[in-house]
């Protein structure tokens, strides 16, 4: 019976988005016969146990300290308002997390990492918080894998955090930047972008129910932002384009779909606001989170992406170019790796809310352009960014780094 190679995958994201879905795409297309993926994450156990393929470890660190509400409380007082105070106040922050959460975590992977006897420690998400990982991967004496899904601070700490890790793994030719900003050699860095699985979004997925559910009429013009609401995701800016769509096309439907993040309701609320205040919160649909995303895409005629920073990658482009939709997208970050101007969709300034609602609108003016696009971004997906291609290429790596039987 031929052995598999065991690899720690450390991942410390808590709550849903497209670090842990990359990761889940990931597992389940890594070759098992080739590789045994030990996962420890701090996600639910009812998610890994519906999602993930492997050998799960569900755990929860307590960072007491920095995150809970003793520290918030004390950091408020005036008093921690003086700079020389403020210093003391986080270098006693500093010793705690290392002595009471960083070095007891590094323990734990140690112990699990010799007990599975793993041949590499993959860090999934930012290495600058996962520094127990990376001083895990060296008391295993295993090569350790940081597979950077965000953009890093460019600071003197991150630098040295970055110089301890053996590979990056960039989603992105912009975080691909951002590692060289950190003085990472060009030979350390392999991009590998984001995928899926194209079973998950089958363009031939029936919605129907939805068009009963939001009340629309026959080929009736719709467009969607898909994600969580968050400030930075543009969603303000998808609000304003709204009113410029409606304008020319006055049927024009459009669809925010995604709930709040955090526990912050605030800021969805403001949008909701901020609809009734543009006179078009008749136009718009909030559906809140939604497990049907696919059915949802299947609805649109335009997919949006309207992020007024960089986005890292941009999950959400290459599942509406999956279902044949022609995307809307900021030029900033992953989408440039992704959307081929006029060809898979269109590409706008950040923050120009004007340009993303007369580039919706140009599309939804033209069904036979939507249909051309759609069929190109379904062409860049299938080559591109399918699951398949990218486990290969992170399987490449680990035998690169010598994680082999």
């Amino acid at each position: 019976m031929k052995k598999t190679v065991p690899i720690l995958i450390l991942d410390n994201t808590s709550a849903f988005g497209g670090a842990i879905n990359s990761l889940c795409y990931l597992l389940r297309a890594l070759d098992k016969e080739q590789f045994e993926p030990v996962l420890l994450t701090g996600q639910a156990k009812e998610f890994l146990a519906e999602h993930f393929d492997c050998t799960c470890y569900h755990y929860v660190p307590s960072h007491a300290w920095q995150d809970n509400l003793f520290y918030r409380k004390i950091s408020a007082i005036r008093l921690f308002r003086f700079r020389s105070l403020r210093k003391v106040l986080n270098l006693w922050s500093f010793l705690y997390w290392v002595a009471f959460i960083t070095i007891p975590e590094a323990v734990k992977y140690f112990l699990l990492g010799r007990k599975h006897r793993v041949a590499l420690v993959h860090l999934n998400n930012m290495f600058g918080c996962q520094i127990a990982g990376i001083l895990a991967a060296k008391f295993l004496r295993v090569p350790c894998v940081a597979h950077l899904r965000d953009f890093e601070a460019v600071d003197l700490f991150t630098r040295f955090y970055a110089r301890l890790i053996d590979h990056h793994v960039a989603i992105s030719s912009a975080v691909r930047d951002n590692l060289r900003q950190l003085e990472v050699p060009d030979e350390r860095i392999t991009i590998v972008h984001d995928a899926l699985d194209l079973a998950d979004f089958q363009s031939e997925v029936d919605g129907s129910y939805l068009v009963e559910e939001f009340g629309l009429a026959p080929e009736q013009p719709t467009f969607g932002i898909f994600g969580r609401v968050v400030e930075w995701k543009g969603i303000r800016e998808f609000i304003l384009a709204v009113r410029e769509v409606v304008e020319e096309i006055p049927e024009a439907r459009a669809f925010v779909v995604g709930g709040h993040s955090d526990d912050d309701k605030g800021f969805f609320r403001s949008m909701q606001q901020l609809a009734v205040d543009l006179g078009v919160a008749g136009k718009v649909v909030f559906t809140g989170y939604r497990k049907d995303v696919s059915a949802l895409m299947g609805l649109m005629d335009v997919i949006v992406h309207a992020s007024t920073r960089p986005e890292p990658f941009g999950m959400v482009i290459i599942e509406g170019m999956a279902m044949k939709k022609p995307v809307v997208a900021t030029r900033g970050g992953g989408p440039l790796d992704i959307v081929v101007d006029g060809e898979t969709g269109l590409l706008v300034e950040m923050g120009d809310a004007e340009a993303l609602g007369r580039a919706i609108s140009t599309l939804l003016r033209q069904p036979e352009l939507r249909r051309t696009m759609g069929l190109a971004g379904l062409a860049r997906v299938s080559h591109q960014f399918t699951s398949r291609r990218y486990a290969c290429q992170i399987a490449s790596i680990y035998q690169h780094l010598g994680a082999t039987v």
